[in-house]
């Protein structure tokens, strides 16, 4: 029990110090970050409760030991089943040809777009310059702190980046990647069309899951890079993404 109270204290403080490594890099209100602050408080809480134990030697009932220790044996082996497949599909690359790329939006603070963002806005541009016959789909609505929608700054990065005006669709609607995908379904000619989606790595996965599970099943994943900072942040917070959809029926 002194070794977990050891890993609790120790892994509450680093949780404690990557939000506040987040908050300096990325600023306050970046996405999930908040996650740390409550993991951080959590662990340390625990790591408190166990010290108490020890130094009064409070053990729990076997029969509640077991189920603790399985209860963790199996979140533990759902995570990392999870987490894999997320990282596998992180890498992929897309064939040249399709008929639509959808961008999905990311987090715009007022009318600027965020690291993450912009990473995908960049891959995205490299696609469409090597593919021209390529209509792109830029799919994002307006969320608190955001002047603009999504979709918009995206449109804004692109023209600015030289891509024509007339080959950008904007879905302005949506508020997860499931209605990205849905909204985006709506605005493309074709029942099957060949389609890329341009997302960071660590959301490919999900995105092309969701896509097909709509009925899409030309759907590739066209992986941006991953901010190196919030990289963890990003994965750790993606694995709840999947559970949640997979839960409710989207994947």
């Amino acid at each position: 029990m002194s070794l977990l109270f050891g890993i609790c204290i120790v892994l509450g403080i680093l949780c404690l110090l990557y939000y506040g490594l987040i908050t300096i890099y990325a600023g306050i209100g970046t996405a999930f970050a908040g996650f740390w602050i409550f993991a951080g408080l959590g662990l340390l809480l625990l790591g408190c409760i166990l010290k108490y134990m020890l130094n009064h030697n409070i053990k729990l009932p076997s029969i509640l030991n077991y189920i603790v220790t399985a209860a963790v044996a199996i979140g533990l082996c759902i995570f990392i089943l999870v987490e894999g497949t997320i990282i596998y599909y992180s890498n992929q690359d897309a064939e040249a040809g399709a008929d639509y790329a959808i961008v999905l939006g990311a987090q715009v603070r007022g009318t600027t777009i965020t690291k993450s963002l912009k990473k995908r806005l960049d891959t995205a541009l490299e696609y469409l310059e090597d593919n021209p016959q390529t209509q792109v789909i830029v799919s994002g609505g307006q969320g608190p702190g955001e002047d603009i929608t999504e979709a918009e700054a995206m449109r804004i990065y692109l023209e600015e980046g030289g891509i024509a005006p007339e080959r950008i669709i904007k879905e302005e609607s949506s508020t997860n990647t499931a209605e990205n995908i849905r909204y985006s379904k709506l605005l493309m000619e074709g029942e099957a069309p060949d389609l890329v989606i341009v997302t960071n790595g660590f959301h490919v996965f999900r995105a092309i899951s969701i896509a097909r599970k709509q009925g899409l099943p030309q759907a590739q994943g066209l992986a941006a890079p991953s901010d190196q900072i919030l990289t963890l942040n990003y994965y750790i917070r993606e694995a709840a993404g999947v559970l949640k959809d997979f839960l409710v029926g989207n994947i």
